[in-house]
């Protein structure tokens, strides 16, 4: 591959490991996934009739991260012509190395094939049994010389987790530990935010800053249940929006359906550095209605205003944390595995813990915007109802 690209430590890490486990530890941002993704680049330029696996628990969560990292990345090397890309079934080929992305449930893929390289992404998602299930696999054709390797990466978030527990203590895996101090590319603006986690709540620090094991015992929704978008009801009562508009951090439209006063989930907008008319460009094309209330983070008055000329029926939310969260606390709320975003958010939105242990009623500010805009709709719609009349 003849192009310049640049390198972490962390890459040349998985690049020099001589195991069969490669098992890559880390907090947020640390390049962990970035260099696994740029080392399988490497390997199908490099090596000849290999056959890769990039794989996720669910096909959805695959989907909006490392097959799309993976794309992206071919592109900006500006190889990606190089490839034939089967977007069908996820298949990309050079040459005759072939690569694969699909999910473990999708398991008559994966047991039909005999892999060279397998990246397990999120692994901390995957159960033991998964695990083996992969390594199984790890059987393709190589030369005396060549490694079949597995590669695992996932923030530290479950301590007794199979990777703590069992795999750690094989004699077959190598460890590489990894923070944001091992990525070089990481703006100024991001090295803040980890940072300041410190004071907002020590546990989130640990797994997210410093890559470390520690309980998220502060979780703030416990009642927002994960279940099969089947299993959704056919039609709603209503529908509301919220919307938490963002540039560097994603802009987040979340999608709120009631039916019989409970509430599903459906995530329909995660992007960032969205400029105004892109936004309305991709609601018109996802078919909001005119008609559906959209309840919009009230910091932004000129966004709104567009949004209102351009057809759409918006207004500005309440952002009263405190009083939002207490009600979101007490709806029956339903969430799919098509809502990665979300559901990641969800797993992750805890309250500020003072280093002597105290809970405090604030929420850490990070990754939270289709949080802020599930408040954003549900407080905000809550508060239009006369007195001793729920609306949700």
């Amino acid at each position: 591959m003849n192009v310049k690209v640049e390198f972490s430590n962390v890459f040349r890490r998985n690049y020099d490991s001589r195991q069969r486990v490669v098992l890559n530890e880390g907090g947020a941002r640390s390049s962990k996934s970035y260099s696994i993704a740029q080392l399988f680049i490497k390997k199908l330029f490099d090596e000849d009739k290999k056959n890769f696996l990039i794989t996720r628990k669910t096909l959805p969560s695959l989907r909006i991260t490392s097959y799309k990292l993976f794309i992206d990345l071919l592109k900006q090397y500006g190889v990606y012509e190089n490839f034939t890309h089967n977007k069908t079934f996820r298949e990309l080929r050079y040459k005759d190395n072939y690569l694969l992305f699909t999910s473990i449930d999708d398991s008559t893929k994966i047991q039909s094939t005999e892999f060279n390289y397998i990246w397990m992404e999120e692994a901390e998602e995957f159960t033991y049994d998964d695990f083996i299930t992969l390594k199984t696999r790890l059987s393709g054709k190589k030369k005396e010389d060549e490694i079949n390797q597995i590669f695992l990466a996932y923030n530290p978030k479950k301590q007794f987790s199979y990777i703590n527990k069992q795999l750690k203590q094989d004699k077959d895996t190598d460890y590489i530990h990894s923070t944001y101090k091992d990525n070089p590319f990481l703006d100024n603006d991001y090295i803040q935010l980890l940072q300041d986690l410190r004071e907002q709540n020590y546990e989130y620090y640990r797994i997210f800053a410093l890559g470390e094991y520690a309980d998220l015992d502060s979780l703030i929704y416990h009642n927002i249940r994960l279940i099969n978008l089947e299993t959704y009801p056919e039609s709603y009562d209503y529908t509301i929006y919220g919307l938490d508009f963002g540039w560097n951090n994603p802009t987040a439209l979340l999608e709120i359906n009631v039916k019989d006063r409970r509430i599903y989930l459906k995530e329909k907008i995660y992007r960032s550095r969205m400029q105004d008319d892109d936004l309305i460009s991709l609601m018109n094309e996802l078919n909001i209605s005119n008609n559906d209330e959209i309840y919009c983070d009230c910091a932004e008055p000129d966004k709104i205003e567009k949004l209102r000329l351009a057809g759409y029926n918006v207004f500005e939310a309440d952002k009263d944390v405190k009083l939002g969260i207490d009600f979101v606390r007490q709806t029956e709320i339903y969430t799919c595995h098509e809502n990665v975003n979300l559901n990641k958010e969800r797993e992750e939105y805890v309250f500020k813990k003072r280093r002597d242990g105290l809970v405090m009623d604030e929420p850490v500010k990070m990754n939270d915007h289709l949080m802020d805009a599930l408040r954003y709709g549900l407080y905000t719609k809550s508060k239009e109802a006369e007195p001793g009349i729920r609306v949700l």
